[in-house]
């Protein structure tokens, strides 16, 4: 708690940073080196250069706009500072959204080609002859932590990965469990799961020793499609996939909605959210922004389009 207090009051004076490419600059105030890198990958194309410009009190943050002409700004803000920003010209984006797939209808209706990629699932499942199996157990827990969460994470994300301690996940009631997706017999990867109700929840991933072959395999895929398998046999009625970034150009974003996930338009007051304005003068600013169409709150924390072309949204309750 004392650690959360500290964290929020520190984003009332935050370190900036100018990252520009030849055609575009942006601003991001905050700690996160992740989310730094995450939006300029996004939103800045080929090679970019990187200026800490010092730290700035949050009010003074917009005045970037005009200070430096830059683009776009990225702010990551706190309850302490939350209402300024949301009465500001701009979006509150969640740094994460939440979607889910109703897994309360018949197997077919939710694979069904003409909606979703699914057959592709099941065509690499088919191929490299995938199944799976359910673990529970304290030896699985550190077998799925050791030789398949972290190496998956440290290999995919490289010096930007953030292991998380999972001891809090698996210490949670209802108890996880595990899913192995088995290749020809051999566990190729895990997942970890738990159900709480009627809603089975994926909470995390990994591949062995972290082998990105297999993601080439469909087995990711094959975890979402295997989950919804099981899920039906407990009884589920929603299988929630986690969380995934609020632009819709995102890759991972766009994965999940290819299977036919809907976001999860009521959002909680205590996510994390980001400040995310852009320079309506700037020309370039409102191309970039066309292919990146994204979603943000409103103030009852409905998840909701932005107000330029319109994306492809999927609503759920």
């Amino acid at each position: 708690m004392i650690k959360d207090w500290l964290r929020h009051l520190a984003r009332i004076y935050m370190p900036v940073y100018k990252i520009e490419s030849e055609t575009l600059k942006i601003i991001y105030a905050g700690y996160s080196p992740i989310k730094k890198n995450y939006y300029s990958r996004l939103l800045l194309s080929g090679s970019n250069r990187k200026t800490f410009l010092g730290r700035y009190w949050f009010k003074k943050i917009l005045n970037l706009f005009s200070e430096s002409d830059v683009d776009f700004i990225f702010s990551e803000i706190s309850p302490n500072t939350f209402n300024y920003f949301r009465n500001c010209s701009g979006f509150i984006i969640p740094v994460w959204a939440t979607t889910c797939i109703d897994i309360g209808k018949p197997l077919a209706e939710i694979i069904k080609s003409n909606a979703t990629d699914f057959p592709n699932v099941l065509r690499r499942i088919r191929k490299f002859n995938l199944t799976y199996e359910i673990l529970t157990g304290e030896e699985n827990y550190i077998f799925f932590r050791e030789r398949f969460y972290q190496p998956y994470i440290s290999r995919r994300h490289g010096d930007e990965a953030y292991i998380e301690n999972l001891d809090e996940i698996w210490k949670e009631t209802p108890t996880p469990f595990f899913m192995a997706v088995k290749e020809n017999g051999i566990t190729v990867g895990m997942s970890l799961l738990r159900k709480d109700g009627d809603h089975l929840y994926l909470r995390r991933v990994g591949l062995i020793d972290g082998d990105e072959e297999y993601r080439y395999h469909g087995v990711i895929g094959a975890f979402y499609y295997f989950a919804i398998v099981e899920g039906q046999k407990l009884g589920c009625r929603l299988f929630d996939l986690g969380g995934t970034r609020p632009f819709l150009s995102d890759g991972l974003t766009k994965y999940k909605l290819g299977l036919g996930a809907e976001f999860v338009i009521k959002l909680s007051p205590e996510k994390e959210y980001i400040w995310f304005g852009f320079n309506n003068k700037s020309v370039p600013s409102l191309e970039v922004l066309k292919k990146n169409p994204f979603i943000c709150v409103d103030y009852d924390f409905n998840l909701i389009k932005h107000n330029l072309p319109d994306p492809d949204l999927r609503d759920s309750n």
